[in-house]
């Protein structure tokens, strides 16, 4: 049932104009979070397994993930991160 209720909330606000160009400026994160999740899901690893591979904490990888962050990684914890799932960070930037 709150799942439901979430759900009429969510569609509701996204039918807003100022929430759909909040989310359009947040695209590339919201993106970037979505890959960070999928490939230690893929590695079959948990959010511990990671900090504890990479060196720091759970909270930090939860931070990392997290849609709400306020923290842009840096580039040397998403080299970490993708080398601990097995991946190599690649970066390419494309015409607006």
């Amino acid at each position: 049932m709150a799942n439901s209720s979430y759900k009429a909330f969510r569609d509701k606000m996204l039918e807003r104009d100022d929430v759909q160009t909040a989310m359009a400026k947040k695209a590339e994160f919201f993106a970037l979070r979505r890959e960070l999740i999928r490939m230690r899901q893929e590695a079959g690893m948990t959010q511990e397994e990671i900090a504890r591979v990479i060196g720091t904490r759970k909270s930090s990888i939860c931070r990392l993930e997290s849609a709400n962050s306020k923290t842009l990684p840096s580039l040397g914890m998403l080299k970490k991160y993708a080398e601990a799932t097995g991946h190599k960070l690649n970066i390419t930037f494309s015409p607006a």
